[in-house]
């Protein structure tokens, strides 16, 4: 039997990230109900806070310092958000949903403009890199909250679907 990608089996999907940082709070609006996307969400929004938590800890440090520190945690989040991303996608594809090739638009955007900020990452300032962790929990937050949610329910009836085919063999 093909293994899905992201269902609930997933052991990544058990893994709970730590969102109990004080920045950017998860509630409970954001979840999706599909586990291994709500527990990459979390993530998504832990690795957040961790950039803004690098950025008010940097406050009295040198230039070096604190770009150094940040530029890590930019990096990271990057990384993680085009492996969620290509999660996404691909739970969009097979479950046929309609609105897939601008859901994935929104995505090639995000990473657009997050691949700027880094492109001229040298010419960072701390207050642009405290715009950039605004930029980032908004679109996080506005994303997850009104786009993800458009695709949750082709996504949940095609593994109804998929389960109801499993337990007829």
């Amino acid at each position: 039997m093909e293994r899905l990608p992201l269902s609930s089996n997933d052991t990544n999907a058990s893994e709970e990230p730590s969102v109990n940082s004080h920045w950017v709070k998860w509630a409970s609006n954001l979840e999706l109900g599909i586990p291994a996307i709500d527990c990459q969400h979390k993530h998504l929004v832990s690795l957040c806070n961790d950039l803004h938590e690098g950025l008010m800890q940097s406050n009295g440090d040198s230039k070096a310092t604190w770009r150094a520190a940040i530029a890590i945690a930019m990096r990271k989040t990057v990384e993680y958000a085009r492996t969620h991303f290509a999660d996404e996608e691909k739970l969009m594809q097979i479950s046929n949903f309609d609105g897939y090739e601008l859901h994935k638009q929104h995505h090639r955007e995000f990473i657009q403009t997050v691949t700027k900020v880094l492109v001229n990452f040298d010419d960072m300032t701390l207050p642009l890199a405290f715009d950039f962790a605004d930029y980032l929990r908004d679109w996080i937050l506005s994303h997850v909250a009104c786009d993800d949610k458009l695709y949750c329910p082709a996504v949940k009836a095609f593994y109804r679907n998929y389960k109801l085919q499993q337990q007829n063999k």
